[in-house]
């Protein structure tokens, strides 16, 4: 998934199983803030839901916009 700073995601089901997070749930809107940062290999992006952000892996969110 090709995500840059501005585009517009939805929390998938996947979120729900997080135990560290407890207030985030499917279906949540939110947008990219930071893109490019890595943990264990893997891409998480900044998201912004609600007023907090949150680091998100690529599979627990998807983009709501396709390209123009």
């Amino acid at each position: 998934m090709d995500l840059i700073e501005g585009d517009l995601v939805i929390t998938l089901k996947k979120i729900e199983s997080i135990q560290a997070i407890v207030d985030l749930r499917e279906g949540m809107t939110g947008v990219i803030t930071v893109t490019g940062s890595v943990f264990n290999s893997a891409t998480v992006y900044g998201v912004l839901i609600e007023g907090r952000e949150y680091f998100l892996f690529a599979d627990e969110i998807q983009k709501v916009e396709s390209e123009c």
